[in-house]
């Protein structure tokens, strides 16, 4: 089968991407590299027989047409992502997030092709604070702004507006789609504006006591191999069509200083934790329900010792390149 991967050089996608390519499908990779990494890795996963890669952006009308020939699935994981850009760059979040997604939606009007849709939690943050008892929080928990003057909101709200244009356009044309919500997703290569590498860059590179800012507020963390094979799993069963499926991995909920403690200990550094105030706009308390996708037939199998077991390796080795 042929399959289109959008944001194919970030976290998800490259490991996706080198899922699917492991299974014997040919691969068409985009990315405009605004966030994704040419990095080795990258770079030999498109050097492999079967895959193209194409430097595009998505917000231009016609890129569709030109990458997507032959194609019967498109993943569409290209969003600009990270707290920081929700606030520096809040136009262009919106911008980006939203126009690739409609563009993808014009160019699947009159074509036989399955879109998955990587949407995020972010879209019912809102909800949550407003209101009690809805944690593990299930998918058809009703989505809402809680600020509009915050421009943290600029990625969710993206998110909710491109949810809302799949179940829109397939009224009018007949569309194939999923949509999945991830859950602090979490493994090798994720970067490193959050907190689990950051917890470990300043461990790796000796910048103790631990800064933990907040650290009562607990997330569910699911590994990355979980997340890729959950997300192929709902792109491929026929029970998922126009469905909105979280996932996660809602046994592995955990405050985040006992997360700094595990990661201490992992590594090796004998220190303390030094507690400072949590970011403005965190929420407190993060676990989907997930029930639906084990319903579905899929279960989580990486506990979080396990996936921080991967994880560890490949950052320590960076941090050791990048001093070297």
């Amino acid at each position: 089968m042929r399959i289109l991967i959008t944001g194919a050089a970030g976290f998800i996608g490259y490991h996706l991407a080198v899922s699917l390519n492991q299974s014997g499908h040919g691969l068409v990779l985009v990315d405009n590299l605004q966030r994704g990494r040419m990095d080795s890795e990258f770079k030999e996963l498109i050097n492999r027989p079967n895959v193209t890669y194409h430097e595009a952006d998505l917000t231009e009308s016609g890129v569709y047409e030109s990458v997507g020939d032959g194609v019967e699935q498109v993943y569409h994981l290209a969003a600009i992502n990270g707290t920081e850009n929700f606030y520096n760059i809040p136009d262009q979040v919106l911008r980006v997030n939203v126009l690739s997604t409609l563009n993808l939606l014009e160019w699947a009007r009159d074509r036989a092709v399955k879109i998955l849709f990587s949407s995020t939690s972010e879209t019912y943050a809102g909800t949550i604070r407003l209101m009690d008892g809805l944690i593990p929080t299930a998918e058809d928990v009703p989505l809402c702004i809680d600020d509009i003057q915050n421009v943290r909101w600029s990625y969710g709200a993206s998110k909710i507006l491109a949810e809302a244009a799949f179940y829109s356009y397939a009224r009018v044309c007949p569309i194939q789609f999923s949509i999945i919500r991830y859950h602090n997703i979490y493994g090798p290569r994720m970067g490193f504006e959050h907190v689990m590498p950051q917890f470990l860059e300043r461990i790796l590179t000796a910048q103790l006591p631990l800064e933990v800012f907040g650290g009562i507020e607990t997330r569910a963390f699911c590994h990355v191999r979980d997340a890729v094979a959950a997300t192929r799993f709902v792109m491929d069963s026929p029970k998922t069509d126009g469905e909105v499926v979280h996932i996660g991995n809602s046994r592995e909920e955990v405050a985040i200083r006992d997360l700094a403690t595990l990661m201490l200990e992992m590594c090796g550094a004998d220190t303390t934790l030094q507690i400072k105030e949590a970011p403005a706009g965190s929420v407190n308390r993060r676990c989907p329900d997930v029930s639906k996708l084990r319903e579905l037939g899929y279960e989580s199998q990486v506990s979080l010792r396990e996936g921080l077991e991967t994880m560890i390796p490949w950052y320590r080795e960076h941090f050791e390149r990048a001093g070297a």
